[in-house]
């Protein structure tokens, strides 16, 4: 399979992903996903992507492969996507969704944790931010993001002082 670097990272990643909203969204089944992931990864894929949002997507991938957490890149967001609503976007909130995912994922990092699509006055006061830098400072995570519109991925990079996305620690 076709790998290619995710952006500054050094990461290399196969072309194709596993998206994990689907698994959640459409309630699959575990012994699906077991199947799927395994299958995927022993073919070469090497990206799962998913997020705390996704019902269960976090769970059922934790299950299916966290004992083999070295043979692919995960990455995950936080928030309420669509929702600015500030009970999801408070730095405990965040920081909580962090810490639940790894216990869901079955695992103790992941490579990269994004904001899951926050409004731009979320950023803009930048406590999502701060979390998202606590994270990787204490090696919850390798890498920091944001996954979401353009507007306020611009009020990111100026909030943060450069690009935040997939900073490494």
């Amino acid at each position: 399979m076709e790998h290619r670097n995710l952006g500054r990272t050094g990461l290399r990643i196969s072309v194709l992903g596993f998206g994990g909203s689907e698994i959640g969204f459409e309630k699959a089944p575990q012994s699906d996903v077991d199947r799927l992931l395994h299958s995927a990864i022993d073919a070469g894929l090497n990206v799962i992507d998913t997020a705390a949002f996704y019902p269960e997507s976090e769970k059922k991938i934790g299950a299916a492969v966290g004992s083999r957490r070295g043979d692919f890149i995960l990455l995950t967001k936080c928030g309420h996507p669509g929702n600015d609503d500030p009970q999801y976007w408070s730095p405990a909130a965040l920081a909580q969704s962090i810490d639940q995912s790894l216990k869901d994922l079955q695992t103790d990092h992941v490579d990269l944790v994004q904001l899951h699509s926050c409004g731009e006055s979320t950023l803009r006061k930048g406590e999502a931010i701060e979390v998202l830098r606590r994270a990787r400072e204490a090696g919850k995570t390798r890498f920091i993001g944001y996954s979401g519109e353009s507007a306020a991925r611009r009020s990111m990079r100026s909030s943060a002082g450069r690009s935040t996305r997939c900073k490494h620690r």
